[in-house]
């Protein structure tokens, strides 16, 4: 991990023990954007995963100063992710609960009871909620990392085109006109700053651009 990422202290740690303004504020800018593209990636509207979003954030504030923070990795992200987690599913059931409302009005035997329609989850749930988790925290650092202003765009658009697109680096080197060896080399400096950025979220630390990480 980046030594920076290990000497920073945690946000979560500090909302544990104490509650200020900026730091809320720094909280919320560093996961309103995962939780809210996590929910609607799990077929929530908009509107809906804003609603999730709020509530999670109020949950957070009721449960975070009671928090253990266990430094064991994926321990802050696992707790949030059954959080939230938890949030879309009251999601579902209620809107599961207009829906059967709604064809209750219309008459016995036009649809399926709220029991039928809250049935018991689909197979390896867990284990999808944490890939659509992870892919969600894997674009938001990416997302990140494109608005760094000491990245140049050129730079971005070689590791997109190899790495993201999978182009073959030969093709890559002769369409920026640069070396293959160098785009390797940027493949190498942008994936150490995702792993950096993806650390920061998955550790509830503040984001590490912020800690003077770069990568040109």
């Amino acid at each position: 991990m980046n030594p920076t990422l290990q000497t920073q202290e945690s946000l979560i740690e500090r909302l544990s023990t104490q509650s200020l303004d900026c730091d809320w504020e720094r909280f919320y800018r560093q996961y309103w954007a995962v939780i809210l593209n996590f929910a609607q990636r799990q077929g929530l509207d908009q509107a809906t995963a804003s609603d999730v979003l709020q509530e999670t954030m109020i949950l957070l504030m009721r449960k975070l100063p009671d928090f253990k923070y266990e430094r064991a990795r994926g321990r802050f992200r696992n707790w949030l992710l059954t959080l939230v987690a938890g949030k879309v599913r009251d999601a579902r059931k209620r809107e599961a609960a207009r829906r059967t409302l709604s064809i209750s009005e219309c008459g016995p035997g036009d649809g399926q009871s709220l029991e039928m329609t809250l049935a018991a989850p689909d197979r390896d749930a867990a284990a999808e909620l944490d890939r659509v988790w992870m892919q969600v925290v894997a674009e938001e650092a990416l997302r990140r990392i494109q608005c760094e202003p000491n990245i140049k765009p050129e730079t971005l658009a070689v590791f997109t085109a190899y790495a993201v697109e999978g182009r073959p680096a030969e093709e890559v080197a002769a369409r920026f006109g640069i070396k293959e060896n160098a785009v390797y080399q940027i493949r190498s400096r942008i994936t150490e700053r995702l792993r950096q950025e993806v650390a920061a979220i998955e550790f509830g630390k503040e984001s590490s651009s912020r800690a003077g990480g770069s990568a040109r």
